[in-house]
């Protein structure tokens, strides 16, 4: 599957990914369904949540590791 980044992902979705990235792919996918049982109640996250899995599966190892996702990555907030 070909995709431009951009086109593919929402940048909600981006954000989700790098908040949960790790080495590979896979990973990354275990780590945001680890996340479920938690915004199970609510309906817009978890669909964003699971729409971001799903598209997560449909691409390749080698494109994950090309997606740029640095500038998606949030500062922690200071409490």
């Amino acid at each position: 599957m070909s995709y431009d980044e951009e086109d593919f992902f929402e940048e909600d979705e981006l954000i989700i990914i790098s908040m949960f990235e790790k080495d590979n792919r896979k990973e990354t996918i275990r780590e945001i369904e680890d996340v479920l049982p938690f915004v199970k109640d609510d309906t817009e996250v978890e669909s964003l949540v699971i729409g971001t899995i799903e598209k997560m599966k449909m691409m390749s190892d080698e494109e994950f590791s090309k997606l740029e996702l640095e500038e998606y990555k949030q500062e922690p907030v200071d409490e």
